[in-house]
């Protein structure tokens, strides 16, 4: 089979790897969205969500991408069965006083780590301006203005927020959004450990895992926007900026050194969607700000609907059939 892949972020990259064993498979890149080097993988989820980052992690280790594991620490109360959920995935959870937090935490192991993104979309691509068309029950793709519709078998949508940039003649049920982050600069061990705190509202990361005073926070609220058509994204106002930094700062003594943000995308229910759109158009979408986690899970589960029609309904587009106008709710990794 000759399957075009549009979008080579998390995804698209992962599709790639995985098809490519045994389909003739091409990237048509956009190469509109700048990766962050590294990103949180967490088994740390809820419901279905952690086996399909279990998915994730092992695509990861198949294909021999980096993985940089931190010890992590939880606050706030956690449901057991979330708990219980957790340890039948092989993490290693117990509750315990941490000192330098000033908290009692859920201290896991073997459920957090950094992953090097930029490893893993390191693969052949071609950059184009890409746009699709669906009408009635094809799809007709265009390249720097060139037709692509007859030279593959099917095409693959997956440019992330862009994706309402490049579809047009139909409204598929996704929103773009702009989601940021802070590097700032305090204790050391947060660039030793990855804290969820969920009674002050954040979360944070190291930067450079070696124990230096700069780590990265946020959790802001969500900021809808459309991601520019000149691929030039430009921050929009953060009016919550304040407050996130301020939450970070009761817990902890630091300081803003600057901001960075990217777009990100939504669904109805704020839970990843794959499936078929058109009789020649599949869509793999909605990563919700938790791609790295969920992402290449889902590239799995799209490549075994493709080729065995397979289907895990929980995140098949179908479930919003008839949905033209919602609302972005809370990013699903939060508990």
């Amino acid at each position: 089979m000759k399957i075009g892949i549009v979008g080579g972020g998390i995804v698209g990259s992962s599709l790639f790897r995985i098809l490519s064993e045994k389909h003739q498979v091409k990237v048509l890149d956009p190469k509109v969205k700048t990766q962050f080097p590294t990103l949180i993988h967490s088994m740390l989820l809820k419901g279905m969500d952690v086996q399909l980052a279990f998915k994730s992690r092992e695509i990861y280790d198949k294909y021999k991408i980096e993985r940089y594991p931190f010890k992590s620490y939880t606050l706030g109360k956690v449901d057991s069965s979330i708990l219980s959920l957790w340890e039948n995935y092989g993490v290693s959870i117990k509750e315990t006083e941490v000192n330098w937090i000033g908290e009692k935490a859920i201290e896991a192991q073997g459920g957090d780590s950094l992953v090097n993104i930029k490893q893993l979309t390191d693969i052949p691509k071609e950059q184009n301006k890409v746009k699709i068309e669906l009408k009635e029950n094809i799809a007709r793709v265009f390249a720097n203005g060139r037709e692509l519709t007859r030279e593959f078998d099917t095409f693959i949508l997956s440019a992330g927020s862009w994706n309402s940039n490049i579809v047009i003649g139909e409204k598929i049920p996704l929103k773009p959004y702009y989601c940021w982050a802070t590097v700032m600069k305090g204790p050391r061990q947060l660039d030793k450990f990855i804290v969820y705190d969920y009674i002050l509202g954040f979360y944070s990361r190291p930067l450079l895992g070696i124990g230096s005073p700069l780590f990265v926070a946020g959790d802001g609220d969500i900021i809808e926007m459309e991601p520019p058509e000149d691929g030039i994204l430009r921050r929009p106002e953060i009016k919550d900026m304040e407050l996130v930094i301020s939450r970070i700062r009761t817990r902890f003594t630091a300081r803003m050194i600057y901001i960075s943000g990217n777009m990100c995308e939504g669904t109805p229910d704020m839970k990843p969607v794959y499936g078929r759109i058109k009789d020649n158009l599949y869509i793999v979408a909605g990563l919700n700000g938790y791609g790295a986690e969920v992402g290449p899970g889902l590239a799995l589960l799209t490549a075994q609907f493709i080729e065995k029609g397979e289907e895990v309904k929980e995140y098949l587009i179908d479930r919003f059939r008839g949905i033209r106008d919602f609302s972005l709710g809370k990013e699903p990794h939060e508990l």
